[in-house]
């Protein structure tokens, strides 16, 4: 672990762990190489280079994608209610980060209630960490902004070292990324960081709630194909990490579709004639999944605290209540040895 002089005043952390380009990269072999009959599948850390930090940014304007919206909308109304019961002291890491115009409520709320706190932002592209930290470096005098570059898992290692694990913390996870995750890994992944929480610790969650198909395939889908390059750049990305251009972007397009069997919207490659890619013939109309956006329904949600061994505290929505943000606490250990049954219960849930 370092820390990376970012411009300015801002500190960033390296707590990167080796091996995640090598791991991709490997994934993107298998993928080519799997046997016919198998669903191909192209992982979605693709999508999030610099590159394509800065169309996601982009996208976070449109009007048709309603979740970044939704979610300002429920920060700025619950705001001081959401920092309330967050501790003087506490480490508040964001996972995720992005560029920190939602978050940034939340760190105005803090210095209003003159809350010292460290907020440190984790993300994987240490030029735009230092892009969106200088925003806000230097401006508040209770609030203390840091940088962690790394992925999921050093971020929850790093919160795990004996300088952090006994600090009063809260993990803050916005912009429904935990829909990338299929329902049942999702909440595994809440399940490794509840175990971090000590008393009045805490984790604020925001989850997509939208049930209206036509609404959800719009915001992936839109007019000005602003979401389609973006998915298309994770090709540009994959040809970086395997060294050559292995796709060629005039052969490829991007298909969206919502899957209303599992309640997500999906995000395929499917190539527009037969290509070759390392020795692997990939058929015209083929896809290969690289992206999925779960929604939740109250009834999931409730699933989904139960399985990952949290329960909830707070929920605030926005005003159609298809966005929410949540405030789960880990439950006891006792409870949580109960839930045998929880995934095989979330691997049904589907619409």
């Amino acid at each position: 672990m370092a820390i990376i002089n970012g411009r300015g005043d801002v500190s960033i952390i390296d707590i990167r762990q080796d091996g995640l380009e090598i791991s991709i990269r490997e994934e993107i072999l298998e993928t080519l190489n799997s046997k016919d009959g198998l669903e191909k599948r192209l992982p979605t850390l693709l999508l999030y280079d610099d590159n394509g930090l800065r169309l996601f940014e982009d996208i976070t304007y449109l009007d048709e994608y309603y979740l970044t919206n939704a979610e300002i909308e429920i920060l700025q109304n619950h705001a001081d209610e959401i920092v309330g019961p967050i501790q003087t002291g506490s480490l508040v890491v964001e996972l995720g980060s992005g560029n920190l115009r939602k978050v940034k409520i939340l760190l105005d709320a803090f210095e209003r209630a003159k809350k010292n706190i460290n907020y440190y932002a984790l993300d994987l592209s240490k030029p735009e960490l230092e892009r969106t930290l200088s925003v806000v470096s230097g401006i508040f005098k209770h609030v203390h902004c840091y940088g962690l570059l790394g992925t999921y898992d050093d971020g929850l290692a790093w919160l795990k070292r004996s300088e952090n694990i006994e600090k009063p913390k809260s993990i803050l996870w916005m912009g429904s990324s935990i829909g990338n995750l299929n329902r049942i890994d999702a909440a595994e992944f809440l399940k490794t960081y509840s175990t971090i929480l000590r008393a009045n610790d805490s984790i604020i969650i925001g989850v997509d709630a939208c049930q209206d198909p036509e609404k959800v395939f719009n915001a992936y889908n839109e007019k000005e194909g602003k979401t389609h390059e973006f998915v298309l750049n994770g090709l540009l990305h994959a040809n970086k990490l395997m060294g050559k251009e292995a796709f060629n972007l005039k052969d490829w397009r991007v298909i969206g579709q919502y899957n209303s069997e599992s309640g997500c919207h999906q995000a395929f490659y499917s190539p527009t004639s037969d290509v070759h890619i390392e020795g692997s013939l990939i058929k015209a109309g083929e896809k290969i999944r690289v992206e999925e956006s779960y929604k939740y329904s109250s009834r999931e949600s409730s699933l989904l605290w139960e399985a990952a061994g949290l329960v909830l505290q707070a929920k605030y929505g926005d005003r159609y209540d298809e966005y929410r943000e949540f405030h789960p606490d880990s439950m006891s250990a006792q409870k949580r040895a109960k839930m045998h049954n929880m995934p095989e219960r979330l691997a049904s849930c589907g619409h």
